[in-house]
């Protein structure tokens, strides 16, 4: 027996019906399982990003008479009196008269910050024993602030090989250790070993 026509008719609208919520509601669960997540992951980095433009960091080398020499991560644009409190501050023996606290510091650049005691150690072995080279200074020099003249109060140290050491401070940003004495033209490790004890940075 057939059914009647408006049955048929029913059938098929609320078929429709279903259809159409079926996709309706399959679209919105795809969005939400696949495209909030992935959406907020992306605006979250986006977000991120910018901030880390807002706030750029420059890598900074703090040697010399400071608590904790070592490599510190700055806000671009610090000064040198900022690099110094970041690696704990000056020593009570530091000359901070030698460095101009209100510079600028730049990424990859090393700040030393001279030992006043050393500096005058070498100055008052100077004036006593002249410029004549080879005589043993009365304190050790500092490597990072010594003269020509104080550098040549060194066993076997001439006016020439003076120039060569601050040459090699001036084109690498100072000493950070005494034995890079021997990356100097002219100092091998037997004229290191006369001077090793006569030197600090």
């Amino acid at each position: 027996m057939e059914m009647p026509e408006i049955s048929r008719r029913q059938l098929l609208l609320w078929a429709a019906v279903g259809i159409v919520i079926a996709i309706i509601g399959g679209r919105y669960l795809w969005s939400e399982w696949s495209g909030s997540e992935p959406a907020a992951e992306a605006v979250s980095a986006v977000t991120v990003g910018l901030k880390q433009e807002e706030n750029p960091t420059i890598k900074v080398h703090v040697v010399g008479a400071v608590a904790l020499p070592g490599l510190y991560d700055l806000a671009a644009g610090a000064r040198a009196a900022e690099a110094i409190e970041a690696a704990g501050g000056p020593l009570p023996v530091a000359d901070l008269s030698r460095v101009n606290l209100a510079a600028k510091v730049a990424d990859g650049q090393q700040l030393v910050v001279p030992t006043a005691g050393q500096v005058a150690a070498g100055a008052g072995a100077n004036t006593g024993g002249g410029a004549s080279g080879g005589g043993m200074a009365a304190g050790p020099i500092n490597l990072n602030s010594a003269s020509i003249d104080e550098l040549t109060t060194l066993d076997g140290i001439g006016p020439k090989t003076a120039q060569k050491i601050i040459d090699y401070r001036e084109q690498h940003g100072g000493f950070s250790h005494v034995e890079e004495l021997m990356e100097v033209p002219g100092i091998g490790p037997a004229k290191f070993d006369s001077i090793k004890d006569q030197v600090v940075v």
